[in-house]
């Protein structure tokens, strides 16, 4: 189970956490770039139990190294916090290293259903924004933070949960758990990394609700103005919350499934589901998402995944996005510019 960092964590706590899980990515999948965070008391991201477990591979061996603490404490507002480590990373981080024949830092360019991951990083970029022009919203300007709202959670959240729910998720988890000849220990371990990813995207699912209706009360005139600048901290409370969730599910997806599914589901297989991800989404939608995974990619200022988005990516749509994002993007979203 993994902790959520409170807002009144020292600053202590604060630089080991950073330290940690920098390391911690660093170990396994260097190459998996997460969004970095801009205000370490608001943006904490989450640490992960791989920093637990060091893998490093030598030919065939792996050779496993724990760390000196089994357990993590945790000294935040005044109480003690213990973090439990699941079990099931360090089994497919060990299944990986024993069956990728290529090196961690290509495992990525294996995987062609990349829309997906950088449709995540979109939302979680988003739900920052949505956060900062939250700070900033009073109740003159609360119509304004509803349209952010609805753009961010009614329509690029709900874009992402409509794939993930009714495409994506189910079939991962039929090439990870059902088709596979693996230990029955590792099916187990990637199941378990599917369930707390799922469970995860219907709490993001109940966040984006309560973003909804906070944002709606905060329009409504009728109300009080002391409660209606209530729903707007809300808002902001929650869409930091958002972002901190997207990122911890970012972790597992880059971290143990991006790469599984490269290593486990043929090229063709994945360009094919792609392919029907893309009709899922519809030709005009797909306009306006395209717009924000490639400001999320260029943002991010990652060379390979520049690179990875312009393999992707057709050249004719590249060239149409400075026009949808003027004429379709810019007028949902200049708010959180």
């Amino acid at each position: 189970m993994f902790f959520r960092i409170r807002r009144r964590c020292s600053l202590y706590h604060s630089v080991v956490s950073v330290a940690l899980y920098t390391w911690a990515v660093n170990v396994f999948f260097s190459q998996f770039h997460l969004t970095t965070t801009t205000s370490a008391r608001a943006f904490m991201p989450p640490l992960s139990s791989t920093a637990n477990v060091m893998i490093h591979r030598n030919g065939s061996r792996v050779s496993q190294h724990h760390a000196t603490l089994e357990k993590i404490s945790s000294i935040c507002g005044g109480q003690t916090e213990v973090i439990e480590i699941p079990s099931y990373e360090e089994e497919i981080l060990k299944y990986l290293a024993f069956n990728s024949r290529d090196s961690p830092s290509s495992l990525l360019e294996q995987f062609h259903i990349q829309g997906w991951r950088w449709h995540t990083k979109s939302f979680a970029r988003d739900a920052r924004r949505l956060h900062r022009l939250a700070l900033k919203t009073n109740v003159k300007t609360a119509e304004t933070l509803k349209d952010a709202s609805d753009y961010v959670i009614g329509f690029n959240m709900m874009g992402l949960h409509k794939i993930e729910a009714t495409l994506f998720f189910p079939w991962m988890r039929e090439k990870l758990t059902g088709g596979l000849v693996v230990k029955p220990k590792v099916s187990t371990s990637f199941s378990s990394a599917m369930d707390a990813l799922e469970t995860d995207r219907r709490t993001v699912a109940q966040l984006g609700k309560n973003i909804s209706e906070k944002a709606t009360y905060a329009c409504d005139t009728r109300v009080h103005e002391s409660r209606r600048s209530e729903a707007i901290i809300e808002i902001a409370d929650h869409s930091r919350e958002l972002f901190n969730l997207v990122q911890r599910m970012m972790f597992i997806e880059n971290t143990l499934l991006v790469p599984a599914v490269g290593v486990l589901v043929p090229a063709r297989e994945q360009k094919s589901f792609n392919n029907k991800v893309l009709r899922k989404l519809g030709l005009l939608d797909s306009r306006l998402h395209l717009v924000g995974m490639y400001d999320t990619v260029w943002e991010e200022n990652d060379s390979k995944e520049k690179e990875l988005f312009t393999q992707a990516i057709p050249g004719v749509s590249r060239k149409m996005i400075p026009r949808w994002r003027r004429k379709l993007y810019q007028p949902k979203t200049y708010m959180m510019e």
